[in-house]
């Protein structure tokens, strides 16, 4: 015969008088070295991670009941990108740095003249035809805020990764309403990244600010944000049109035209 488990409850209201009642202490957080941790996951789930020397000597918690989530926890205190396979799977991870605080510019609207917005990271006295931007260093990585023009006129600030292997301006996909784009008007394609081969909704913004300089029709393909990791890519259908020149010492780059 097979054993009956029965399962007996204490009922609630049940108290002895007499005894101090007692609150229990919550069980302390784990917390694991996250290299060690991002190895471990490596290993059993047979991902990729680029950048996992920067986690050194840091730890995080250890939650989660799926690899995203148990990833999602260990690089809370990271920017990273997530590439996942079409099946849904982690393909790579890449970790570009340790968060910090960002202060963006002030957003200039354009003048009643008709003039261009401005981006005070534009330095002053660039010689004509060229660009120079301040840039965010993640890492290796040189991120650059930038304004994205939507249909009537509406802009948004956004942080873009520059990434050379990205065929054109990759964005999350969450910016498709903020932008005032027509969902409808997005047709399904694969795009190229760094990291490969991802499927994305692709439109075309009516512009993209470079400092003060206005680029018109610029394709941008949208991917979901935690696909992408929330970070904005800016790729080669803006950076091919110039001779492009990073100072790492500066943090700064040159965009020239050809």
């Amino acid at each position: 015969m097979k054993p009956v488990i029965r399962w007996i409850s204490i009922a609630s209201s049940c108290l002895v008088w007499g005894l101090p009642f007692a609150m229990e202490e919550p069980a302390p957080v784990s917390r694991v070295a996250v290299t060690a941790e991002l190895e471990r996951l490596m290993s059993e789930h047979g991902f990729e991670v680029r950048g996992i020397e920067q986690t050194a000597d840091a730890l995080a918690r250890v939650e989660g009941e799926t690899l995203s989530a148990r990833l999602q926890a260990l690089l809370e205190n990271f920017d990273y990108v997530l590439v996942q396979t079409p099946t849904g799977g982690i393909e790579r991870v890449i970790i570009l740095g340790e968060k910090v605080a960002y202060l963006p510019p002030p957003i200039v609207v354009e003048n009643e003249a008709g003039g261009n917005p401005a981006n005070d990271s534009v330095e002053s006295g660039a010689p004509p035809g060229e660009i120079v931007l301040s840039t965010q260093r993640k890492g290796d990585s040189h991120l650059l805020t930038l304004i994205l023009e939507g249909p009537n006129n509406r802009r948004i600030e956004q942080v873009l990764l520059i990434d050379t292997g990205a065929d054109q301006v990759v964005l999350p996909a969450s910016l498709v309403v903020s932008l005032g784009l027509e969902a409808g008007a997005l047709r399904e394609q694969q795009v190229q990244t760094a990291n490969g081969t991802i499927q994305a909704r692709v439109g075309v913004l009516p512009a993209l600010w470079l400092g003060e300089t206005r680029i018109p029709e610029v394709s941008a393909a949208f991917i979901e944000d935690q696909r992408l990791g929330g970070q904005a890519l800016l790729g080669m259908n803006v950076l091919g049109r110039f001779r492009m020149t990073i100072d790492d010492a500066n943090s700064q780059v040159t965009l020239a035209s050809k």
